[in-house]
């Protein structure tokens, strides 16, 4: 600013100096001058300008990464615990399937236990018409056979099917699963051949998959679908086979078992259920 006063100083002087023809000359240098000094003023406020705004900017950037920074770290917690609640959520899954499973055979149980009981009326009935009537006369001495030789012994009845399937389900909602299997077998052995066979073989499956033995499950699940081709636990046991699979980490023979479910069984809940579970392993592998 000195400088500039200087020069403006001494152009005043040189025009006070000079002729009269240049004195012309001398203001439009004075005027060149004072334009010089507004240009550089301006210039000047610009630059504050930007470093002010360079200053903003850099303010701004810096917010941005913090708060960019921030969301991933959020985007990772929110994952982690989406995968974890979806763990949670099939499991909790699984075990409600099981239990309606059982619930479900407890509701036919109850009407086969009822007809069977009108069964039993009717020839308890038959009994008592039948002691009112007067018995025969005796053939020969108590405890002799025809023949009147020794009495045979009575060969040791077989265990009542309905108490015997009763106590493996009444075991299994209890969670005394070894006490179920033990049941359930001895159950298959003597009436293998009966309406309630297939839902004692499902049942097995189901006591060594809540024990998370999940090989020994797939082994019982595929007992009843290979031995009992038109029981009525073929999509529950194709189901439960496929989550067993899962759990052992074999995806795509559980998705394969899955997509055969639904294709066998479309019209079943299995199948409704089986179709929530290949949208879930889907979303998974995302």
């Amino acid at each position: 600013m000195r400088k500039k006063a200087f020069l403006v100083s001494l152009v005043i002087c040189l025009w006070g100096l000079a002729p009269p023809s240049a004195f012309g000359v001398s203001r439009e240098i004075i005027r060149i001058m004072q334009q010089l000094d507004t240009l550089q003023q301006t210039v000047q406020n610009m630059q504050k300008t930007i470093d002010t705004q360079s200053a903003v900017l850099r303010t701004l950037v810096e917010q941005v990464n913090d708060n960019v920074s921030s969301m991933r770290i959020t985007v990772a917690e929110l994952q982690k615990s989406s995968q974890k609640n979806l763990a949670e959520t099939d499991a909790r899954f699984d075990s409600l399937t099981s239990q309606l499973q059982v619930l479900s055979e407890s509701v036919d149980e109850a009407k086969s236990r009822l007809a069977k009981l009108n069964d039993q009326v009717a020839k308890t009935q038959n009994i008592i018409q039948t002691l009112s009537t007067p018995p025969p006369a005796p053939a020969g001495q108590p405890g002799a056979n025809p023949a009147g030789g020794p009495a045979q012994p009575q060969a040791p009845a077989l265990p009542d099917p309905d108490t015997l399937y009763k106590s493996g389900v009444s075991y299994l909602t209890g969670g005394q699963y070894d006490l179920a299997v033990e049941a359930f077998q001895e159950f298959l052995k003597d009436y293998g051949d009966s309406d309630l066979a297939p839902n004692a073989q499902f049942y097995i499956g189901e006591c060594y998959y809540a024990q998370k033995n999940y090989k020994q499950a797939i082994e019982e699940y595929n007992k009843c679908l290979d031995r009992y081709p038109s029981g009525n636990k073929l999509p529950a046991a194709q189901l439960k086979k496929s989550y067993a699979l899962q759990a052992l980490g074999q995806k795509t023979a559980a998705e394969r078992e899955l997509r055969s479910l639904v294709q066998r069984f479309p019209n079943s809940r299995e199948a409704d259920l089986a179709k929530q579970r290949l949208r879930s392993l889907r979303a998974k592998s995302r």
